[in-house]
């Protein structure tokens, strides 16, 4: 949030696009592969942004807990996190 200010609305979007279609199983996060294209790179999806905040939280957990903790797990929490960590800067209640 120091180097961009957009990452807590930028990670609440990205948590509610990933439970939009499917529930939210991180499939979001996924790359288009060869002619399979991504829900990322979709027409609702292009403009997301971010996604390194999740794949750095996610090099942290597996070097803790390999194999434990999900992607969709760590995408929620990232967003319930940042927007809480804006409401305790801006003193929101």
């Amino acid at each position: 949030m120091r180097n961009d200010r957009t990452v807590p609305a930028a990670l609440l979007r990205m948590h509610f696009h990933d439970c939009f279609i499917r529930g939210c199983d991180a499939s979001v996060l996924l790359n288009s592969k060869g002619k399979n294209q991504a829900e990322k790179d979709g027409p609702p999806n292009v403009s997301l942004h971010a996604f390194y905040v999740i794949d750095n939280a996610k090099k942290e957990v597996e070097k803790m807990c390999p194999g434990v903790v999900s992607c969709a797990d760590i995408l929620a929490l990232a967003a319930r996190d940042a927007v809480a960590l804006v409401g305790e800067l801006f003193h929101f209640s």
